[in-house]
């Protein structure tokens, strides 16, 4: 059980660092649904699912 929770710690840790990097190196940035829907229409799609699967993670699926 230990060996787990060291685990999980490591990986959020792994995570928040790969985020960051993210930013800092690409300047992206965190976007809402709204803003999410805004990037996709004026990509061309015309629609979109975002599928939460994992805690904050989800899939998001876009349609032509």
């Amino acid at each position: 059980m230990e060996q787990k929770e060291k685990e999980d710690h490591e990986s959020n840790e792994t995570e928040l660092l790969l985020d960051m990097l993210m930013m800092v190196l690409y300047n992206s940035q965190e976007r809402n649904e709204k803003e999410w829907a805004q990037l996709f229409y004026d990509a061309g799609f015309s629609n979109y699912e975002i599928i939460p699967i994992l805690g904050l993670r989800s899939i998001i699926e876009v349609y032509p």
